[in-house]
């Protein structure tokens, strides 16, 4: 696959015509923003409209299903199961299955107490129960290679510490000040 050519940036030639770029940068940065939260704020509304109508289904929903339940489990099972764990009734399977496997302790036992115990067995298997995540803490590391020499000659051919510089364009935009201003036009739509 060949590699495609950059397309050609137009390069100011003096501080004035800099000036009137990072203007129109600024600009669309400012009208991106907006965009973004216009969106986030209808995305908000039509969630809160969904979150308020499954509350009114869900609780139209729930005095069925405990009663379907009862039913089921009063005689409604013999009745249409004939021997079976489920029936299909009115488009819908209904009846009993196993929900996932959990592990439960018993009554004052913690996990923290399971692990001693099974890495205090002497038994082949019991690691196989046991799970340890390690891993490297990069925080750490750079903390202790920058301010420890001998730590950094530890490291030396295994890993360095970088840090670039980028280049930045920071408008100053205040979300807050963008925020009213979108809410703004919304309410004039």
């Amino acid at each position: 696959m060949p590699r495609r050519k950059r397309e050609t940036v137009h390069v100011p030639a003096d501080v004035a015509e800099a000036t009137g770029m990072i203007a129109e940068y600024v600009a669309l940065e400012r009208s991106s923003a907006l965009e973004r939260l216009a969106a986030k704020d209808a995305i908000d509304r039509v969630k809160a409209q969904c979150d308020a109508a499954l509350v009114e289904i869900e609780a139209e929903m729930q005095p069925l299903f405990e009663g379907i339940k009862a039913w089921w489990e009063a005689g409604g099972r013999t009745a249409v199961a004939k021997g079976r764990k489920s029936a299909e009734i009115a488009n819908a399977k209904i009846g009993i299955r196993l929900g996932m496997p959990q592990v439960r302790f018993a009554r004052k036992v913690k996990v923290g107490d399971v692990v001693v115990w099974l890495r205090s067995l002497r038994w082949a298997r019991a690691g196989e129960f046991v799970r340890v995540k390690i891993s490297l803490d990069k925080e750490a590391v750079i903390k202790a290679v920058r301010s420890e020499p001998e730590v950094a000659k530890q490291f030396e051919g295994k890993l360095t510490v970088e840090q670039e510089e980028e280049f930045f364009i920071d408008t100053g935009l205040d979300e807050a000040e963008l925020r009213t201003v979108s809410t703004a036009k919304a309410s004039e739509n």
